[in-house]
């Protein structure tokens, strides 16, 4: 059995308070992680409650994710979870996904598959839109980075996310 990937959302926003737009980005990425079997961590977004705790409170103010039910769900099974910036040591080997890849760094589709049949993983997101010490050291510190396009090409955070998961999900499977 493979290793866990955990999906890591960066909140993309300066400041760490929650909004519409940040609402909207977790209930659409929690569906993803459901059909794919990843788990979840929301990195600053100014939550300060448990994941099922806060999943409770989101999911009536939304459509997305049947009806939040998808969150509520993801939390339920203790997939989610919710920190601060420096990101914990805890939750694997930690891939980049940028459109901006460091040519020393950049690894394809093939060797992500390797290394997530190895070791659990860690895809962050979210780490290009906004520049702070502890994102620059993330960034640094991780010795991957991924670009799903392979173009240099940027995508929308979701349309990324989305991109990557179904990717990696699928050629696993081959």
């Amino acid at each position: 059995m493979a290793p866990p990937v955990n999906l890591v959302l960066i909140n993309p926003k300066r400041n760490s308070n929650f909004n519409e737009e940040s609402r909207r980005l977790i209930s659409r990425v929690a569906p993803v992680c459901i059909a794919y079997n990843f788990h979840l961590v929301l990195v600053d977004f100014g939550i300060t409650q448990t994941p099922i705790e806060f999943s409770n409170e989101i999911a009536p103010s939304t459509s997305i994710g049947n009806g939040g039910k998808k969150l509520v769900e993801l939390s339920e099974k203790g997939k989610v979870k919710i920190c601060d910036l420096p990101l914990p040591h805890n939750i694997g080997k930690k891939i980049i996904c940028t459109h901006n890849p460091s040519e020393k760094k950049r690894i394809n589709l093939k060797k992500l598959v390797e290394i997530s049949n190895k070791k659990m993983i860690a895809l962050v997101f979210g780490i290009e839109f906004r520049k702070n010490k502890h994102l620059k050291k993330v960034k640094k510190e991780s010795n991957i980075h991924f670009d799903i396009t392979d173009k240099k090409i940027e995508l929308s955070l979701d349309s990324e996310i989305g991109a990557i998961c179904t990717s990696l999900f699928n050629f696993k499977k081959d």
